[in-house]
């Protein structure tokens, strides 16, 4: 009796190797694929699609189109926040700021510092013989502008951010402070035993004077930082005054009264003010 036959799987003729039996099978009895196919393939096609969305969407915000429409959008948001901003309401609004900070910080705004060891020497020759003196002391520096002198500041909003002038008082020196502990000092009386520890004496006591002339004669040395502790002053100031957001760009141009070529820049101060008075 012959073995029954499935009749959902017809009889196929005998084939030499398993690769013509796959070769030959109807399409739908065919592997599904190769194993890597099988366990690759379809991740590999999500990342492949993944992919190129991201490489689309990179492409269109960064196409010319994309980037016309931020620069507009930016263009109308600081043209109406430059309209808000008048030039002598800034400024009053600024001094009053000013005047308010006076009493907590006792008129003085710290704008640079900086340490330095200094040294100091004396000699004296007589017919007694040659006495000398030397000290070497850690000294601070310290600048600062007062609130309550004459400030002048100029700015406007441009589709590129903050441009302005400020004009800061004259930038002055406190006494400096010095690190008595590490303060040193050596005399020598020379071969005739003269009294060397008088000049060493003198240095000590002219030592306050002394600092303030080298801190007067390294002013130039602390401009720049003082201008960046200025900015920082002004930038934060204009932040939180006009609620601008916290990543404006800032252009400021500062200058000190008492620094070389310190006059006010006519090319933007002069316009806002020509500008205010029509």
């Amino acid at each position: 009796m012959a073995d029954p036959t499935n009749p959902g799987e017809p009889n196929l003729p005998a084939a030499e190797n398993s690769g013509d039996a796959i070769a030959t099978a109807p399409a739908e009895s065919r592997p599904a694929g190769g194993g890597f196919f099988k366990y690759l393939g379809w991740p590999m096609a999500i990342m492949v699609v993944a992919g190129c969305s991201l490489v689309a969407f990179v492409v269109q915000q960064c196409s010319p189109g994309a980037q016309a429409l931020k620069l507009a959008d930016a263009g109308a948001k600081w043209s109406n926040l430059a309209a808000g901003l008048d030039l002598h309401l800034v400024t009053e609004t600024f001094t009053s700021h000013l005047d308010s900070l006076r009493p907590d910080m006792n008129n003085r705004m710290l704008v640079a510092e900086g340490k330095s060891t200094e040294s100091f020497s004396a000699k004296d020759e007589s017919w007694h013989g040659t006495a000398t003196a030397d000290l070497r002391v850690p000294a601070t520096y310290h600048y600062f502008v007062a609130l309550s002198d004459p400030w002048e500041l100029h700015v406007q909003v441009t589709p590129a951010g903050v441009v302005g002038d400020v004009l800061a008082p004259v930038m002055r020196s406190l006494d400096p402070s010095v690190n008595t502990s590490q303060l040193e000092m050596k005399s020598s009386n020379g071969w005739a035993n003269y009294n060397g520890s008088a000049l060493a004496d003198n240095l000590l006591k002219d030592l306050t004077m002394k600092l303030n002339e080298r801190a007067m004669q390294q002013e130039m040395l602390y401009f720049p930082t003082a201008r960046e502790s200025v900015e920082k002053f002004v930038h934060d100031w204009m932040l939180k005054e006009y609620k601008l957001p916290p990543e404006t760009p800032f252009f400021l141009h500062v200058k000190f009264r008492n620094e070389t070529g310190a006059v006010p820049a006519t090319t933007i101060g002069t316009a806002l003010v020509n500008k205010s008075k029509g």
